[in-house]
């Protein structure tokens, strides 16, 4: 299984979405500098961003949460289901809600 999903990403990126399916909702916010370490989660559809506040756009705060497929690839990691892994890394990335990335 950790072979499977190393594959997939690298030992911070796996480490950042276990730390993210810890944490309580909105508890991480960090600047746009901050936000870039989560950029392969969020390309991937496992991890989410929400802007918070800005300052005139001088400088901006977003909250970063696990996704409800970051959450299903993580559950199936656990419990060593390799097809459910499979399909988690397979699958589509679920549509983006509200409140992104200003565009």
């Amino acid at each position: 299984m950790l072979v499977a999903i190393g594959r997939a990403f690298d030992l911070e990126a796996i480490d950042r979405l276990l730390f993210l399916g810890q944490i309580e909702r909105d508890f991480l916010l960090v600047s746009g500098d901050g936000l870039l370490h989560f950029s392969r989660l969020v390309t991937a559809g496992l991890a989410s961003v929400e802007l918070k506040a800005h300052n005139n756009w001088m400088l901006a705060s977003y909250a970063v949460n696990i996704s409800d497929k970051g959450k299903l690839l993580i559950d199936a990691w656990r419990q060593g289901d390799r097809v459910r892994l499979k399909n988690v890394l397979s699958g589509p990335i679920p549509a983006a809600k509200s409140g992104g990335l200003p565009t």
